[in-house]
């Protein structure tokens, strides 16, 4: 038996049923495929059921609305709402040409692409172009948006070619403060909101949108200050006030005046270098100092005669104080190890002192690691002209502990003997207790450094928490929020 004909009416206008566009509608709004197909299946059985063969296009959108809810979030629902309906043509230019696929497809193998690969890319604009809620587009804004999804696929090369056939570039362009012009990057954007704690998702998804936003302005060129103020907006709008202010005082740190210095302390085997690479990364601070690097310096001046403390191992110094007699026999005693790791502390503290004090001297922030770099003790200690915010780095769990030396030993390619590590473990786990107690001491923030993400991400909350409470003394807006010394 052959199956009757469905036609899709929209005033005068009609159109073939065709399960294929109302599938891609779904998708479009963030329907899983095999969902959308299912769904499909079950609107076009309805439809075929009923007496008439033709179905008003607002009846079809009510129909499918209605059983999407009962399968998917509400906010699925509504991004189906807002698109262009299925069946609707889509129109360029001013005359109105109806934009078809085929049209597409034969321009996108013009710059290389194979049958398949310029079906996707045109399938793709076309649904990028409902979901914006359009119908009609001018022929620059679909060239835009075509030049984009090669470049995201297969890389710049290809876009450049497309730009060459069209004759046009499609390239937002952004100008500094000092008049330097650099392309305007999603990527770029879409690290620094991960930065403020954003998911990667959102991320990529609010830098697309503030792209959009720039272009829809008709400039080519725009400056910096708009582009981050369109992303406050965006960022208070989507996630709230919060991570607006975070993202603006993100930017601040990567160009303010006073310079922030970052102290990282922690037993050996914290992931204070990891750590710290990474926060520098995000905060835009490419100077970060290992407290290991000046103690190998100083090495390099002081021979071990003269400073037997300094050559030792932090872990180890205790050992160096001792007899040739009890170097057998002597045990791991606290006051006995933490008196060898606090004499190797003050043999580097003048170095240490002057590192940060030049970087100052020079506004130049930076990032500094080490177990040497002990709460209430210089440089961890206020420096005038700058923001100095120390953190203590822990591994509660005594199995993480031992966990990440076998990490770190096959990232340094057994630089670092794990076995060392194992056999001093004892008096590492001296040195993290007290340099808890200290932190606790001296209010200094504590965090948990067992999940390498979720410490970063502390980390990065807490320094934007102490320059936001810095902006608020000078402005005079109330007390500092009081600080967390220790926890997670």
């Amino acid at each position: 038996m052959k199956l009757k004909e469905l036609t899709i009416v929209r005033g005068a206008e009609r159109y073939a049923y065709s399960a294929g566009s109302v599938v891609e509608a779904l998708q479009s709004a963030g329907v899983p495929t095999d969902d959308a197909m299912a769904l499909a299946r079950d609107v076009e059985k309805h439809l075929r059921q009923l007496p008439a063969r033709e179905v008003r296009l607002d009846e079809l959108m009510e129909l499918l609305t209605a059983s999407l809810a009962k399968r998917v979030s509400a906010e699925v629902v509504e991004r189906f709402r807002r698109q262009t309906p299925p069946f609707v043509p889509l129109l360029v230019g001013e005359e109105g040409e109806p934009l078809t696929r085929r049209r597409l497809v034969s321009s996108l193998e013009k710059v290389g692409l194979d049958f398949k690969e310029a079906h996707v890319v045109a399938l793709q604009v076309e649904q990028g172009i409902r979901s914006d809620g359009l119908d009609r587009i001018d022929r620059d804004e679909l060239a835009r948006r075509v030049a984009l999804i090669l470049e995201g696929r297969f890389g710049r090369d290809v876009r450049l070619r497309y730009e060459m056939l069209t004759s046009s570039s499609f390239e937002l362009r952004v100008t500094e403060p000092g008049g330097a012009t650099l392309p305007y990057s999603r990527g770029i954007l879409a690290q620094s909101l991960m930065a403020i704690g954003l998911s990667p998702e959102l991320s990529h998804n609010l830098a697309k949108r503030v792209e959009t936003a720039l272009y829809a302005t008709d400039a080519a060129v725009v400056p910096r200050d708009e582009v981050r103020a369109q992303v406050a907006r965006l960022l208070e709008r989507e996630a709230g006030e919060e991570y607006a202010q975070r993202y603006l005082m993100m930017r601040q740190a990567r160009r303010r005046e006073k310079p922030l210095v970052v102290l990282f302390g922690g037993a050996p085997g914290a992931g204070k270098s990891a750590l710290a690479s990474e926060v520098g990364y995000r905060l835009g601070i490419p100077r970060v100092v290992s407290t290991d690097s000046v103690r190998q310096a100083l090495r390099s001046l002081i021979g071990p005669e003269l400073s037997p403390i300094l050559h030792a191992s932090t872990y180890e110094a205790w050992r160096a104080e001792l007899l040739p007699a009890e170097l057998q026999s002597a045990q791991p005693e606290r006051m006995r190890v933490l008196r060898g790791f606090l004499a190797q502390v003050n043999q580097l503290k003048p170095a240490l002192t002057a590192i940060v004090e030049r970087n100052v001297y020079e506004a130049t922030s930076i990032v500094m690691e080490g177990v040497q770099l002990v709460p209430g003790v210089p440089p961890t200690r206020d420096v005038e002209g700058a923001t100095v915010i120390p953190i203590v780095l822990s591994v509660d769990d005594e199995e993480d502990h031992l966990k990440h030396f076998a990490a770190r030993e096959g990232q340094t390619g057994k630089q670092r003997a794990q076995q060392n590590y194992l056999d001093h473990f004892a008096e590492i786990r001296i040195i993290q207790e007290y340099l808890l107690e200290q932190a606790q001491r001296h209010g200094v923030r504590v965090i948990e450094a067992s999940d390498f993400d979720k410490a970063v991400e502390r980390c990065i909350d807490h320094v934007l928490d102490r320059l936001m409470e810095e902006r608020n003394e000078l402005a005079g807006n109330g007390p500092p929020t009081e600080r967390r010394p220790a926890g997670g």
